[in-house]
């Protein structure tokens, strides 16, 4: 199993917003073990309590989005998705951050295809709906700014990386825009 240190090709200098570590692996599925499923899973056991209801003018404190950003920006795309779903989880449906969060998801769910396909199925579809499905509900949020991100920019460069794939072509992992926050 290929451990993140073995993958310098991946090592970004990248701000971090967290104290939180990083997973000795980035979860691939088909490759490693489940995270919390498998007891060799970098997060078997970790507390799952529901996290309780929170507001985005909390951005600053709030550890799991900021760790959902650490963990994107250092390619653990299946690691940032669940701990952006915890948030999701704890907002009402529909409503802006609802919507904002879930865009999220569904961009690192892409990133994660995008991965995936590089390295053994060759198959994009995946990354082709989710991306822009992530896209539509990123630019449904009406906001330029949320949570320290200037969501507007963010979405143009999103939009850009992910341009090749409506020429069936892979985009660079290592290319993928990084989350900048306002801190």
């Amino acid at each position: 199993m290929r451990m993140a240190r073995d993958e310098p090709e991946l090592e970004r200098d990248a701000q971090r917003y967290s104290t939180q570590p990083l997973p000795p692996y980035r979860y691939l599925p088909g490759l490693h073990p489940h995270p919390q499923a498998n007891p060799h899973g970098h997060s078997y056991g970790a507390d799952d309590e529901p996290h309780p209801p929170w507001q985005p003018g909390e951005w600053r404190t709030l550890d799991g989005w900021r760790h959902g950003v650490d963990l994107c920006n250092a390619h653990y795309y299946w690691e940032s998705h669940e701990a952006w779903e915890a948030l999701w989880h704890a907002v009402p449906r529909r409503t802006t951050p609802h919507r904002f969060l879930q865009g999220l998801i569904k961009v690192s769910a892409a990133l994660l295809k995008v991965r995936l396909a590089m390295l053994t199925q060759k198959d994009i579809a995946g990354a082709q709906s989710l991306a822009p499905a992530g896209l539509e509900l990123l630019a449904s949020v009406g906001h330029e700014r949320l949570m320290g991100l200037a969501l507007g920019e963010h979405i143009a460069a999103l939009r850009a990386y992910f341009g090749p794939l409506e020429h069936d072509e892979l985009p660079d992992i290592c290319a993928s825009p990084l989350i900048l926050l306002d801190d």
